[in-house]
């Protein structure tokens, strides 16, 4: 959108600059400062939008900040449209400059048919063409001069004069000059203006110095001269019907007396008023008006490769001198809301730190290696205690696990159980901010550096960069207790990578009250209905809900005195289009009750978190049991948001892991027990997967319970053998469990190696009793 902007701005400026010339200067015989006025005019439309003239910022109110509750927006999916309004514009723009461009193209053919078709003589400086078709007007065009049989014989002299003037002055450059123009404001009527009056002016300059001072046979010669073909607009020709009664006038005019040159003087004023009106920028520190953020922010996205072309994930985005930014997918992709003409910072551990200019929506970067090696920082971490209750360090954790081949780029990544947001989370909830970093106010990122064995273990991470402060040694402890990841892979098999991991240590803003001031500024209806409005009015980005993003926009605003809502700045950015939906969301807000000091309204801070989550299915599992003591029955209900510890436990059903949608009823003689496991108990038998802890449920008949959990919990096109056939789900399910001997569940690589494609989706195996 900002280039149909520059597209009007320009466009108001060449019909300013043309109206200054209409009232002031077009009946003057000062012809050749009018023909560079109105080149400089157009030049000066065109450049003017580019020039930056920056106010000084205001002086700021003491201002006091207030921070409320974060409210929680579930995304509802909304279908894209085909086309958005601003591709229609580019589509409309689009095929008018190509209609332009052929249009120009067909014209000068026309010229150069003509000019190839005469007989050419070299004149001196110019090549004398005699046009092969007598009915052609006399033209000149560059420096070729065509001349027809009939001017030749009836008007040869002062054709000649006249033409020669045209091709001595470059007159082709300025109409080819405006006709380029026209290509690409081709919406713009005044052009057709400019190269009227340009015409004009060049055929008033060419009268003027064939005449040989004698100007009234001059003007019965162009009196005498026949209508001829309609002349070609880029040619200067030495009859036009249309200029006739205007040529004629200027040629029998008095000279405009020097006093005139004035009004050229007057217009060097008027010229930089357009200028500044153009340019004008509000001040550099004041932040710009809601509508202005919305219209000068700009979605980049792009691939993150290194030198060999491969996808670099974890790479750092960072907009310069600001706290937003991102990192690249699994795929070295990325996507942020950026202003443009602001910068961005890429950077990650062992390769040069990349700064590019905001230029486009589009901006690939290869990164390139740092040719010094980072020397190794190993920091002891707080680790788990094993039996004999020494710390175990990074350093000792390394050299018990080092072993086999690191790869640094694989065909694929990595990856934390859950993707990058779950990582996220984790990290969230796992770190806490050293006592130390927060009495020193120390804020940063940590980039930590480790291996994700083929087993999905963490082994060798270190610190690469910094902060200090107990802040390395927290996010070494965090490292160390990750769960298993999924290993990355290389030609199909399971590889050990290295990972780069930054981890950012962010002090909370404290909410600040009102030291000097009665009551803080309060949205009508006070935090209830600013939630309320939020959940009502807030739309989840597309990009965002795309990209399975979540999180908190920090925004902070000022509430004037008189409850009106200005200065939007994101304190904390997400990006993916939430930064730029919380500014809109603000920006419509109905005006505050504002803050009173002494009674008297003045202007307040406040600072809004707004949490985007997604929305989440959580599956149950729903058990029937019976009271012996009444024989009545009754529901209960397990379901993993009520959570252990404040976390989602590993949920077993006869030792089968339960993840989907589970939804089976069974008798209470079915079940045989339910067992809660939690802490180290847990761990030592499921091992990482059980760090939130265990449920447990046993039923009696494991084996009929264990086949509706597998029917309920396989996708619908697995692959079902009974007995070593294929056969169909529906068939399967009204096989009674009592004739099951053995069920056998294969998924991933297990599956594919012993079935093929078939497998891809998981197989059971069924054994029955009878074989």
């Amino acid at each position: 959108m900002e280039s149909f902007i520059y597209l009007f701005k320009a466009s108001a400026g060449m019909v300013a600059l043309y109206g200054l010339y209409w009232l002031l200067l077009r009946k003057h015989t000062y012809f050749t400062f009018n023909r560079f006025y109105l080149l400089a005019a157009l030049l000066i439309a065109l450049a003017a939008p580019f020039v930056v003239l920056t106010e000084k910022a205001p002086e700021s109110l003491p201002i006091t900040q207030i921070s409320l509750e974060p409210t929680t927006v579930v995304y509802q999916p909304v279908e894209d449209p085909f086309m958005t309004a601003e591709q229609v514009l580019w589509l409309v723009y689009g095929l008018g400059v190509l209609a332009m461009l052929g249009r120009l193209g067909f014209r000068l053919w026309q010229v150069l048919k003509i000019i190839r078709a005469g007989e050419r003589q070299r004149a001196g400086k110019y090549i004398l063409v005699r046009a092969a078709d007598g009915s052609i007007s006399s033209f000149s065009f560059l420096n070729y001069l065509v001349v027809s049989q009939k001017d030749a014989e009836a008007y040869g002299d002062v054709v000649l004069r006249h033409e020669l003037v045209h091709i001595q002055e470059r007159h082709s450059l300025d109409l080819l000059w405006l006709e380029l123009v026209h290509v690409f404001w081709w919406f713009n009527p005044i052009l057709i203006f400019f190269k009227r009056s340009l015409k004009e002016i060049h055929e008033f300059i060419a009268d003027e110095r064939a005449t040989n001072g004698d100007r009234m046979q001059y003007a019965h010669t162009l009196v005498g001269y026949a209508f001829g073909v309609s002349p070609n607009v880029l040619t200067n020709n030495f009859f036009d019907a249309t200029q006739l009664k205007n040529r004629i006038s200027m040629l029998t005019k008095n000279r405009s007396s020097r006093w005139v040159l004035g009004r050229y003087l007057l217009a060097v004023p008027l010229i930089i008023g357009l200028v500044v009106l153009v340019a004008a920028r509000r001040a550099e520190s004041e932040v710009p008006d809601n509508e202005q953020v919305m219209a000068e922010e700009l979605t980049v996205k792009g691939r993150i490769t290194t030198q060999d072309g491969k996808g670099l994930p974890g790479v750092v985005v960072i907009v310069a001198n600001t706290q937003r930014g991102t990192t690249t997918d699994l795929e070295g992709n990325y996507l942020i809301n950026v202003m443009r003409g602001k910068q961005l910072v890429f950077s990650f551990v062992g390769y040069k730190t990349q700064v590019l200019d905001v230029t486009k929506s589009e901006q690939n970067v290869i990164m390139q290696l740092e040719p010094k090696e980072l020397n190794e920082v190993v920091v002891v971490a707080y680790g788990a205690e094993p039996s004999k209750g020494e710390v175990v360090s990074a350093e000792e954790k390394s050299k018990l696990t080092k072993n086999g081949e690191v790869f640094t780029v694989v065909e694929q990544n990595p990856e934390f159980p859950g993707g990058m947001s779950e990582l996220g989370r984790y990290l969230g909830r796992a770190i806490k901010y050293p006592a130390s970093a927060q009495r020193a106010n120390v804020q940063g990122k940590v980039f930590v550096q480790f291996v994700v064995g083929k087993d999905g273990d963490i082994r060798d991470p270190r610190i690469v960069k910094g902060i200090g402060f107990g802040c390395d040694e927290e996010a070494l402890r965090v490292t160390l207790n990750m769960p298993k990841w999924n290993p990355g892979k290389q030609n199909g098999k399971a590889v050990a990578v290295q990972y780069n991991l930054p981890i950012a240590f962010v002090l909370e803003k404290k909410a600040a009250t009102l030291s000097n001031g009665d009551k803080n500024p309060e949205f009508p209806g006070g935090t209830p209905a600013l939630s309320q409005y939020f959940s009502t009015n807030l739309k989840y980005p597309t990009a965002a809900a795309r990209a399975n993003v979540e999180g908190i926009v920090l925004v902070s605003f000022t509430v004037t005195k008189e409850g009106a809502i200005k200065d939007i700045v994101i304190d904390k950015g997400i990006g993916f289009g939430a930064d730029a939906e919380a500014i809109r969301l603000i920006s419509k807000m109905p005006r505050w009750n504002p803050a009173l000091k002494d009674g008297q309204p003045v202007d307040a801070k406040c600072s809004v978190p707004v949490s985007f989550v997604l929305e989440k299915k959580e599956p149950s599992v729903k058990i029937n049991t019976t009271n012996p003591a009444t024989g009545g029955g009754s529901l209960y209900r397990y379901n993993p948001s009520i959570k252990v510890n404040g976390n989602k436990p590993l949920i077993l059903v006869d030792g089968i892991r339960v993840e989907g949608d589970l939804d089976g009823r069974w008798s209470p003689e079915d079940i045989e027990s339910i067992e809660v496991l939690k802490d180290e108990s847990a761990t030592k038998i499921y091992g990482s997967m059980a760090m939130h802890g265990v449920v447990r449920i046993t039923t009696k008949k494991a084996t009929a319970v264990r086949k509706e959990v597998v029917e309920k919990n396989m996708p619908e096109n697995a692959l079902w053998l009974l007995d070593g056939k294929e056969m169909e789900k529906d068939q399967i399910q009204k096989l009674s469990p009592d004739s099951i001997q053995n069920m056998n569940v294969l998924k991933g690589e297990e599956a594919i190696k012993k079935y093929g494609d078939k497998g891809k989706r998981g197989v059971i195996e069924i054994t029955t009793k009878k074989n």
